[in-house]
């Protein structure tokens, strides 16, 4: 059973490193993952945003996640995200995480049909009735969803015992502080790494990041400094993350995680289509970054 300090972390959101042909590049994602566990990543949220889950199938997502947790070998915890449209789909990807050792699943809400809340809720209910004892964290991400939660609209699902958190890739730290005022035992994940010691005050205990795939020893230092009581020379290292978000955001905060990683040396390749590679000026861009 994963208690809760096993997942008040700072997590990559693992990017996924492609070929020429936008196939999958399993070898450089195993490298991938052992070179940020000696950056000091504790833990990893597979196939999400970052990981381009919504564009790889489902056996891609499942063999994406095998790979990481045979990497990482029981040395973090591995979170799957395996949120789609399709109920049937997310439950299969569900039991696939179960069955591989995944210590918890995470879901965004299904999209484009505008789903009324109620059914929102109840697809949540159906994946975690397939996966009994997993661990559920909801996804909060409005912004590409249409959807956000909030204590009175998921109040059914953070009130049940499956859900162990929340992750909050939202600006809104009012509504992320009034879920933790209302359910502290549950976990908040930070999803905006902009506001990572922000949301600390807010009451989030973890972070799931994008550039955490590439700074997570500003993160480790910022949380340090923040649980010190040392605020202003925190928010100093949030400024340093900030503007590394900032730059990547410039070009395309996917796209310009996996061209500096290529220029540490591990291939990453585009994000697949229909997402567009990097111009030689936007990969000027990142490589001026990459010096700083």
């Amino acid at each position: 059973m994963v208690n809760k300090a096993d997942l008040e972390k700072i997590f990559s959101a693992l990017i996924v490193p492609m070929k020429e042909d936008q196939s999958i590049d399993y070898e450089a994602l195993k490298e991938l993952i052992r070179q940020q566990l000696a950056d000091g990543v504790e833990g990893f949220y597979v196939c999400g945003s970052s990981g381009e889950g919504l564009l790889l199938s489902c056996e891609e997502r499942k063999k994406v996640l095998s790979t990481t947790v045979d990497t990482v070998k029981d040395q973090v915890p591995v979170i799957a995200h395996v949120g789609t449209i399709r109920t049937d789909d997310a439950a299969d990807l569900a039991r696939h995480a179960q069955q591989t050792g995944a210590c918890a699943i995470s879901m965004i809400p299904p999209y484009y049909y505008h789903f009324s809340m109620d059914e929102i809720i109840s697809y949540y209910e159906d994946i975690l009735h397939a996966v009994p004892g997993m661990p559920g964290i909801i996804y909060n991400i409005p912004q590409f969803t249409g959807v956000e939660f909030n204590k009175e609209n998921a109040g059914r699902l953070l009130g049940n015992p499956a859900i162990i958190g929340i992750k909050h890739t939202s600006q809104n730290l009012y509504a992320m502080e009034r879920m933790h005022d209302s359910y502290p035992e549950k976990i908040l994940f930070n999803g905006f790494d902009e506001q990572f010691t922000g949301a600390l005050q807010m009451g989030a205990t973890a972070t799931i990041g994008t550039t955490v795939n590439l700074f997570a020893p500003l993160f480790l230092k910022a949380r340090e400094l923040f649980l010190q009581g040392k605020n202003a020379e925190s928010a100093k290292l949030q400024k340093q993350i900030n503007m590394r978000v900032e730059t990547m955001c410039s070009v395309g905060i996917f796209s310009a995680v996996k061209y500096a990683w290529t220029l540490r040396g591990i291939p990453c390749g585009d994000c697949r289509k229909p997402f567009k590679p990097l111009t030689d000026e936007q990969k000027q861009v990142i490589r001026t970054l990459m010096e700083f």
